[in-house]
Order: C-alpha cells, then structure tokens, then sequence
C-alpha cells in the first residue's frame, strides 16, 4: 500500500471537516450551488406565540400564502385562526393583542407562528404601515384558511 504525504492527508482532513461544516449548517448558512440560505428564527418555535402546541391539520394540505398590508390608524376585526398561520414581519412594529394574555410587539425581521383558536386584533403600532407575509398551513376541505370572527376577547 502507498504511503500517503503528511500533505494529502491534511488536505483531506481540512476537506472533510470543511465539507461536514456546510453539512450541518453549523455556521448558520445552508450552501447550495453557489445560493447562501441564512435560517430566519421563528419566536418561541416549536410552540405558537402564547406556547400553544400545534399540528398541522390531516386532510388534503392547503397552504397559501398572503402579503398583508395594515395601514396606520387601522387594526384588524377581532379574531382568531384554525390552523397554523406562520408570520414575517416585513416592515412596520405590529401589535397584537391577546386579550387575557396581554400585548405583543413583534418588529421587522421578526417570524412566529399567529396563536391557534385564540382571539386576538392586529394593529399599528408605531408611525408606519405594517406588511406582513402570512402563510397558512391549512387543508383543502373543509378550506379553514380564512380568520374567524370572535364576539369577545379570550
């Protein structure tokens, strides 16, 4: 058997744990074929933003996804969600209120998953609109994307 060089040996080392740091992601970034992918930090995952656990809903899925615009002075209907409804929020401070479980400010930059059948009103809060990008892990029948409306806070 041939001798391998001090050389190749440590350019194959370097290689391999070069390689198994890309491959666990270690560094925070996901290469692949020259795209970087940096992971976004979903609050409080792998709960809901009040500690809910969840799972996704069994049927047909259905998942769809919105931008959402709220503009300053508006605020949303009361109301709460079936399933699971991830959030990024893209711009603007938005303010959701829980009710019983107090305020919540989440910044631009900031995901979570929207608590589940818990009734809640979006809103400004701060001097700009809020944008949003909703996206909602439903299934096809019955099509549980849409908000339901609540008639008082939880």
């Amino acid at each position: 058997m041939m001798k391998l060089s001090k050389q190749v040996v440590t350019c194959i080392l370097t290689f391999i744990s070069v390689n198994a740091l890309a491959l666990t992601h270690l560094d925070g970034k996901m290469p692949y074929e020259d795209i970087e992918a940096s992971p976004i930090t979903i609050v409080g995952a792998p709960k809901t933003t009040l500690g809910q656990d969840f799972k996704y809903p069994a049927g047909q899925p259905l998942i769809e996804a919105f931008n959402i615009e709220i503009p300053v002075g508006k605020k949303t209907n009361l109301h709460k969600h079936l399933v699971p409804l991830y959030i990024y929020v893209v711009s603007g401070d938005l303010e959701v209120d829980y009710g019983s479980k107090g305020s919540k400010i989440y910044k631009p930059g900031t995901s979570y998953i929207e608590a589940i059948d818990w009734c809640h009103i979006g809103k400004v809060s701060g001097k700009a609109p809020v944008k949003v990008i909703g996206v909602y892990l439903g299934e096809k029948t019955p099509d549980q994307i849409k908000p339901v409306a609540c008639t008082s806070p939880n």
